[in-house]
Formats: C-alpha cells, structure tokens, sequence
C-alpha cells in the first residue's frame, strides 16, 4: 500500500469525472480552483460540494410536474445580448451581491459547526434547506435594485423580472418534494454537504469523505446582471490525493440568472 506522501497531486480535466483509487483512507482534500478562461481567478464564488445529483432530481420533478416550465425563448435571447452601460451600476451590484455572498457563507458555517451526530444538525441542517427560498428573496431584491440602476433597459428589466416571478411560483410548486428527496439522498449516500468560499487567489479547499461528489457553483455576470456562470461537475474522490479541480468556462453553463 502506498504511503500518504507518496500520492501525487491529480488535476481533474475538462470532463472531471475521474476515479481517484490508489491510495487508502476515508477521507481526501479536494482543492477547487475557480477561474475564467482568460485565467482570471474569481474570489468569494461559493462552491458547495454535494454527495448526489441535485440538478438531475430537479430534472425529475420537472418532468413530473402537472403543468409545464414556463419558456421565454425571446426574453431570454434579449437578456443574453444585453450589456451593462456603465460601470458606477456595476459596483453597486457587485456591493449587492457581496452581501448575498456573506449570508450564504454564514449559513455554511453554521452547519459546518454542527456534527451530524449533535442535537443541533437538525436545526442546522433546516436553515440549509431553507437556503433556496431566501436566495429567491434575495433575487427579487436584487431585480428590483437593478429595475433603479438600467436606465433606458427599465423595460427590459421590468419584463425579465415578471418573468422571473412566473418561473419561481412555477418552481415553488414543481420542486415542493425536493428538500425531502434531498434528505432521503443524503441519508442513502450517509454523507452531509459542504460550503465553502473561495479566496483570493479563487481557490477553496474542502476534506470530504470518499465517494460520489457533485460540485455546484454561480458567478454572475458583471457585464450582464441578467445571466450567471453555472457549474455543476461531478467527481469520484478516493484518498489519492490531494484532488485539484478546476472550474472555468468549459465546464460551466452561461444561463438565465432568475
């Protein structure tokens, strides 16, 4: 069996789905990088690193749904070609979201603390279920600040912010099951999820238990206050290690930010 300083650092490529199996142990360090393509490395991105699929079960019950997603194919086209005018509204926004950073981070923390053995996980852990609802909070908050900041786009953003509106209730109803799907996965993969953020340099490191991970993480856009980066990339981490995987645009999705 090899020893622990003879495992070598693995950077996890494009596809980041990779097998990690030489080396023993129940636990492994996974370092995340997150960047742009130009290598600019982004700071206070939250990665949190999930033991099963949420974008997958999402997809189930979206299926399932009674009623189908509301699609706005033309609103959508005008939000992606759209450019902030100038940059005084863009550090108010990047203020806005700053704060959005600190709650979520606050949250992690405060589950962090907690062992899953104690009498407050529970408590913990229901504030993380909560987390969904108050980011939406916050978008709505976050819609209204910048309906105030576009000026001449006013129309533009008043239409994506009734659109958005449309597709949270839609998402209220239709993901009414998820907190307790996510509990039964959780309980099946008998691992908890993890927060973190990222820090100057873009980087967070996170000690995870050996297994299926799937890790999920947002930027917005600067220059576009309508669209984020989105990843959710998937790994199999076995104690040859340390892990190091990269986020960056070939990995992520450019999508509506609602």
């Amino acid at each position: 069996m090899p020893r622990a300083n003879d495992c070598q650092q693995l950077t996890i490529g494009a596809t980041a789905l990779v097998a990690l199996t030489a080396c023993a142990g129940s636990d492994a360090r996974l370092e995340v990088h997150v960047l742009l393509d130009e290598g600019e490395r982004l700071a206070g991105v939250e990665v949190t690193a999930i033991p099963f699929d949420p974008d997958r079960l999402l997809d189930s019950l979206a299926r399932a749904s009674e009623s189908p997603q509301p699609r706005f194919p033309e609103l959508e086209a005008e939000m992606a070609a759209y450019r902030r005018p100038d940059e005084g509204s863009l550090r108010e926004v990047g203020a806005l979201w700053l704060a959005l950073r600190d709650s979520v981070a606050h949250l992690a923390d405060s589950l962090n603390a907690v062992s899953p053995d104690s009498p407050g996980y529970a408590a913990a852990y229901e504030r993380l279920r909560q987390q969904y609802q108050r980011l939406s909070q916050r978008a709505v908050e976050r819609d209204r600040a910048l309906r105030e900041r576009i000026g001449d786009d006013r129309d533009l953003a008043s239409r994506a912010a009734a659109a958005a509106d449309s597709l949270r209730r839609w998402e209220h109803q239709a993901f009414a099951a998820f907190p307790e799907l996510a509990d039964s996965a959780l309980a099946r993969a008998g691992r908890q999820v993890h927060h973190s953020v990222t820090d100057a340099s873009g980087i967070v490191e996170f000690t995870l238990t050996t297994g299926s991970w799937w890790l999920i993480a947002r930027w917005s856009d600067p220059e576009n206050p309508f669209r984020e980066r989105y990843w959710n990339t998937a790994l199999v981490l076995s104690a040859l290690g340390p892990a190091v995987v990269p986020l960056h645009g070939e990995n992520s999705t450019l999508r509506w930010r609602h």
